[in-house]
């Protein structure tokens, strides 16, 4: 499951290089690539709040597996045939719907229907940081793919990983559920609203993560930021190191805040490396706070709310970066301090509930 999401991401991220390579043959401008990425958000609300529904009345697996073949095989020949700017928006929106429906039905159910009761809040942390590897190797790999190939082809190479999640979930056995009368619309597997707090607190990291994809760095850039996420992951799980989950965010807001600075003068890879493992430091904090103080039947809605709020912020910021000047960065700057100020003014918000 946790390698199937791992998949997914890179899929979803590595369509970020082909959007700017079509645009341009449109004649259209970064622009395009921004509202398409904003689009997609919106697509994966779209299906929350009927999410429980569709989870208790179908089987859950299936409702991956077709998920899947609308977030890959359809929008890709829509993708091969588009000639208007406007039809990328669409299909990235009709994408995010279906990313949408699979979120749910792997990270809110399937990942749990597998896991004694007790592995559970592990799983899903473990389960939200495979994932995030995903983000910044994506737009390697949509690189790489419009290096070695055209358009048309590199749209084709890309449904690979979307066909290994579809392949490692197919042959996985998942515990049949007897369906259960749930309402048409409800906040269950959607959003947790009471957790609004942590969505601001944590805002910052994935504004940045997409502020950096907007920018078109290089490759390298991105592959540096992966190093981040990976050195925080090999230094939480091995070294049991930044276990203290009350001082973990405030060393993230720091390195933030640092890489800002020091973007201002050079898009180092030290920059990079920076975003990522400040990003990672926020993100991995809350992403525990929400799984750990949910209740016992809401951890799949938390970790629904926390990608909610992560594609949220991580699409205004691309957006930002696509029309602000490359080294305008003093919303960049204030965002940081009303997200650092509101962690302060509550930081026993953020103690992480024995697993």
């Amino acid at each position: 499951m946790c390698v199937s999401n791992w998949f997914l991401h890179i899929y979803i991220y590595s369509f970020i290089p082909l959007l700017y390579a079509q645009a341009k043959q449109f004649g259209c401008g970064a622009e395009l690539v921004g509202w398409a990425i904003v689009a997609f958000a919106i697509g994966m609300i779209l299906p929350g709040p009927f999410g429980a529904h569709l989870m208790e009345c179908r089987s859950r697996k299936e409702v991956f597996l077709k998920s899947l073949l609308v977030l890959g095989f359809l929008p890709t020949l829509g993708y091969v045939w588009a000639n208007e700017g406007y039809q990328l928006v669409l299909l990235h929106a009709l994408q995010g719907v279906a990313f949408g429906v699979a979120q749910t039905a792997l990270g809110t159910t399937l990942v749990n229907d597998v896991l004694a009761s007790k592995q559970r809040n592990k799983g899903d942390v473990i389960y939200a940081w495979v994932g995030r590897f995903g983000i910044p190797l994506g737009p390697v790999v949509g690189m790489l793919l419009t290096y070695f190939f055209s358009l048309q082809q590199a749209y084709w190479w890309s449904l690979t990983a979307c066909f290994m999640a579809f392949l490692l979930v197919g042959q996985t056995q998942v515990p049949l559920k007897a369906p259960v009368k749930v309402p048409l619309l409800t906040f269950d597997r959607f959003f947790i609203p009471k957790t609004l707090p942590l969505s601001l607190t944590l805002f910052i990291a994935p504004w940045m993560i997409g502020r950096a994809l907007g920018l078109q760095l290089s490759l390298w850039f991105y592959l540096v930021v992966f190093a981040g996420f990976l050195f925080l992951f090999i230094a939480r799980w091995l070294a049991h190191v930044f276990s203290s989950s009350q001082w973990v965010p405030a060393l993230g807001y720091i390195l933030l805040l640092s890489a800002i600075v020091v973007y201002c003068f050079s898009d180092t890879l030290i920059t990079a490396f920076m975003v990522g493992l400040g990003a990672s430091l926020i993100a991995s904090t809350h992403l525990k706070v929400w799984v750990t103080s949910a209740d016992h039947c809401q951890r799949g809605t938390a970790q629904n709310t926390y990608m909610l709020s992560w594609r949220i912020a991580f699409s205004l910021g691309f957006l930002y970066s696509v029309y602000a000047p490359s080294h305008a960065y003093v919303l960049d700057l204030t965002i940081l301090l009303i997200c650092a100020l509101a962690y302060y003014l509550n930081p026993s918000r953020y103690a992480v509930k024995s697993e």
